[in-house]
């Protein structure tokens, strides 16, 4: 690959901290593969003692995609993954050394709520209605935890429910998502001389929350590795779920930096809206992002801002450059929100327009009878899991008061419920589900349990038929899942997502949805004085686009049961409008 000299420079420092601020569409993919090859070839490196973390599943496979086509079979050796991937392959392999087999399993969000309830109707804590404890103060308790690390103190209130909700994780063998990160912070310090990396490749580091960085420094010091960080400040879009972009304006100092500021990806325009809008912002480390692409039919329609555009106004839009030019194949319509997204997603289907909506199938995953359904899975693996049993013991016909015995008796033979269900005569059939096949599994699913999730089946066969038949394979995987998993390498027509899905993607047209006050900037921040988050969040959507962008708001003032109703056209349309 060619490199520009600010590329060229990022990707052969000798540096043993390294800080890229990387601009969008400055190549920083590119920069990263270039900078993995640099090790191996030129410094002769042992492809092992790489380590290439990224933000999302999808952007790992792009880069292992890249990076097979830049340096052969070598790019096999090199570990390419999330913080989350990374931790779930050390605990299958090294679990047992903090108290869980090797074949634990990971709860979705709908297990987690779920367990949640559960145990804290036991402690008394939950009703069945109401809780005597602020959700919003359990929900902090335990994103401090996932996030940082960080256990509630004996006195907070939350603390009994934490500490039986962790037991009976532990229990169950089986962790949370969250918890993925914090059973790998436990574990570093047993297994770290196991560990050979001596290069570590960071991407998105703007989005890395405390907890990963306490972890990716951990691994730094054990394994004695340079660390090469790729990161821009401006495109940090995640601090609601716990990102912690200020520890590179606390810490910059310790690294060596350099910058990739030449955008290949957008046209002129686009690329100076942008940075005119994301100059407002204060809490940056500065770039000017530069554009090349200079194409002959650009012109001043680049950018365009259409009014009074709701989702009927853009549902009519998108037909009619269907009707005309034959089509928008590609094109995106990025929201602030699913409510906005979710209209439209009707409207083209009343319309007959082809589109993606990307998040339709991440809610299947979180729905109750999808996991229900991979309950099943779970057991056949991880037959400590109680909580799975308690799931799907309903649909197995197991009453109440059977239940009850089955608990007993597992207390006191040490066994779990799903074993102590198996140990009985009556239930022999479900013996077969142990040890088989996934395609087994599911067909044995399908046939006992019809009407349970067809959607569920479905969704298992439609990766059955590209990867090995093992449930643990798949469970893993599912384990992992992303939204960005939903997308497809060729879309059928137009792609619906939030900004937030947006992240590291491009598109040759960019619609933004509902660029209203109130909307984006949300309520939410405006009321908390967050509007520098809001204006990286635009920033991304604007700069996702290549060759044109549509800047849409709905009407500013609105009738309904005879209120009017206002909603300004959003202060950011202004800014990068200039």
């Amino acid at each position: 690959m060619e490199l520009d000299q600010q590329q060229l420079a990022a990707a052969t420092t000798k540096s043993n901290m390294a800080l890229v601020i990387s601009g969008p569409g400055s190549g920083k993919t590119r920069v990263i593969v270039e900078r993995a090859a640099y090790l191996i070839e030129e410094c002769k490196v042992a492809p092992s003692e790489i380590l290439l973390v990224t933000f999302t599943r999808h952007a790992a496979g792009e880069m292992r995609t890249r990076l097979e086509e830049r340096v052969g079979a070598k790019a096999y050796g090199v570990t390419v993954g999330t913080f989350h991937a990374l931790a779930l392959n050390l605990l299958h392999r090294f679990g047992e050394l903090i108290g869980f087999n090797t074949k634990s399993t990971v709860y979705g969000a709908f297990e987690e709520e779920y367990l949640l309830k559960d145990v804290a109707e036991e402690l008394g804590i939950f009703t069945g209605k109401s809780w005597k404890i602020k959700k919003a103060d359990i929900a902090a308790v335990f994103g401090k935890y996932y996030q940082e690390g960080i256990e509630p103190e004996k006195g907070d209130p939350v603390y009994d429910l934490f500490i039986a909700y962790c037991a009976r994780c532990k229990q169950n063998n089986s962790f949370t998502f969250g918890s993925l990160l914090t059973g790998l912070k436990l574990l570093l310090p047993q297994i770290h001389q196991y560990l050979q990396w001596k290069h570590i490749v960071l991407d998105e580091a703007h989005d890395t929350d405390r907890l990963q960085w306490e972890i990716l420094m951990s691994l730094r010091d054990y394994c004695k590795a340079s660390l090469f960080v790729v990161a821009d400040l401006d495109q940090a879009i995640y601090q609601w779920r716990g990102a912690c972009p200020e520890y590179l304006l606390q810490h910059q100092d310790e690294f060596e930096i350099y910058r990739l500021e030449s955008n290949y990806r957008s046209v002129p325009s686009i690329v100076e809206a942008s940075n005119r809008l994301i100059s407002h912002n204060v809490d940056r480390i500065t770039k000017t992002m530069v554009a090349t692409r200079f194409p002959a039919t650009e012109g001043p329609s680049a950018v365009l801002l259409r009014k009074d555009a709701d989702s009927e106004a853009i549902a009519g839009i998108l037909q009619n450059e269907i009707l005309t030019f034959g089509g928008c194949e590609g094109w995106a319509v990025l929201g602030r929100n699913h409510f906005l997204l979710g209209k439209l997603s009707r409207l083209l289907d009343e319309k007959g327009v082809k589109h993606e909506y990307i998040g339709r199938t991440t809610a299947l995953t979180n729905s109750e009878a999808f996991r229900r359904y991979h309950a099943f899975l779970k057991l056949t693996i991880n037959p400590y899991d109680n909580f799975s049993f308690l799931l799907i013991k309903d649909i197995v016909g197991v009453s109440r008061d059977d239940y009850g015995r089955i608990r007993i008796a597992a207390a006191e033979t040490g066994r779990s419920h799903f074993e102590v269900f198996l140990g009985n005569t009556e239930y022999l059939q479900y013996k077969a589900l142990l040890g088989c096949f996934l395609s087994e599994c599911c067909e044995w699913i399908d046939s006992a349990f019809p009407e349970l999730s067809p959607e569920a089946s479905s969704f298992v066969h439609n990766w059955e038929k590209e990867h090995p038949d093992s449930i643990e394979e798949y469970l893993n995987w599912l384990a992992l899942w992303d939204l960005q998993d939903e997308i497809k390498k060729e879309a059928a027509g137009i792609v619906l997502m939030t900004g937030h899905a947006a992240k590291g993607l491009q598109f040759p047209v960019v619609i933004i949805a509902g660029a209203n006050e109130g909307i984006i900037p949300s309520k939410q921040s405006i009321a908390n004085e967050e509007i520098e988050s809001e204006r990286r969040l635009f920033y991304v959507m604007i700069t996702r686009a290549q060759d044109q962008v549509v800047v849409s708001c709905r009407p500013e003032k609105t009738e309904k049961e005879g209120r009017i109703y206002e909603s300004p056209a959003s202060r950011f349309i202004g800014e990068a409008m200039g």
